[in-house]
């Protein structure tokens, strides 16, 4: 499974939270990326919007993958290749990364 989007930047992250007291060990990686924003109007609100909204999803967290993303440049369009989630198989975690021909 695959998405295509317009790339904005990839994350990956580790270290030790201490926010809750007790040390506690994070790790992350995520890509966000571009969508065409989308008004909002029911029956009490109307919020209108142009331009887009950031989305973000999880990426397999690893070096290799986030390597692969080095090379991308924000606010190219590429094709996210998806995966099930190994600890979570109802989601999908982005696995690749490939540049569309522009």
């Amino acid at each position: 499974m695959s998405l295509q989007v317009v790339f904005l930047c990839a994350s990956k992250g580790e270290g030790v939270s201490n926010k809750s007291g007790s040390p506690k060990d994070y790790s992350f990686a995520s890509v966000d990326y571009l969508v065409p924003a989308e008004n909002f109007v029911n029956s009490v609100h109307n919020i209108q919007k142009t331009g887009f909204d950031v989305k973000q999803i999880a990426m397999v967290n690893s070096q290799d993958a986030f390597e692969k993303f080095r090379s991308v440049k924000a606010l190219t369009m590429v094709e996210l290749v998806l995966s099930a989630d190994p600890q979570n198989p109802s989601r999908n975690i982005v696995t690749d990364v490939k540049k569309l021909a522009s």
